[in-house]
């Protein structure tokens, strides 16, 4: 092999180094997360899986609860992405319900080792007032802000029906995934668009075709 025409190795910024070890870092939480246990894992535990130091956990994440909240968000980016796919957005308003609840599923099974975390309460994992600012939530505001908007929906507060919204829809996948073993998706599909339509969209649109 010709040596002169291997390309030299182009060492790591700074910004790039950190990046691994945050993520290195995040994924050696999620691995104990979901099979020690969110609750029984230690920063040390977490610190000893990714091979750094204590110090260098802290670095990243003020404590425990702030390590689950990155690792749920490649979990929320995933789902967040759906909401903007431009294939969703062609679909009105009022007949979107069913494509999220599915997703949302489809989601969930595809991710199992994520759903025990689903069971955690938040004062399990560090206070209450982080509960309104989930992005997902944020994501669920927003959709019912157009959807109100553009008269599809009934003029309701969307915050508190976000945090409702939300609350319903990860007990159900909890109970159809941790507690049930994912045996009845579409029973819990089929139950949660017809509560979501009839708690959220003017009686007009009520099973409209699109």
């Amino acid at each position: 092999m010709d040596v002169t025409q291997l390309k030299p190795e182009v060492p790591l910024s700074v910004a790039q180094k950190k990046l691994e070890k945050k993520q290195s870092i995040i994924e050696a939480a999620r691995e104990l997360f979901t099979t020690t246990g969110y609750e029984s894992t230690t920063i040390a535990d977490v610190a000893r899986k990714a091979g750094v130091a204590v110090g260098t956990v802290y670095l990243y994440f003020k404590n425990k609860s702030e390590l689950l909240y990155a690792v749920k968000g490649d979990w929320e980016y995933e789902f967040l992405a759906f909401l903007q796919d431009p294939a969703l957005q062609q679909i009105p308003h009022y007949m979107r319900a069913r494509p999220l609840m599915e997703a949302c599923f489809e989601l969930c099974n595809r991710q199992s080792d994520m759903i025990q975390m689903m069971g955690l309460q938040p004062q399990e994992i560090g206070g209450w007032e982080k509960t309104i600012s989930d992005p997902i939530q944020i994501g669920i505001k927003t959709f019912f802000d157009e959807a109100i908007a553009l008269g599809y929906m009934r003029p309701i507060d969307s915050q508190a029906a976000s945090v409702l919204a939300f609350g319903m829809v990860s007990d159900a996948l909890y109970q159809c995934f941790n507690v049930e073993g994912g045996k009845s998706v579409s029973r819990y599909i089929d139950a949660l668009v017809d509560l979501l339509d009839h708690w959220l969209l003017m009686p007009p649109y009520l099973n409209k075709e699109i």
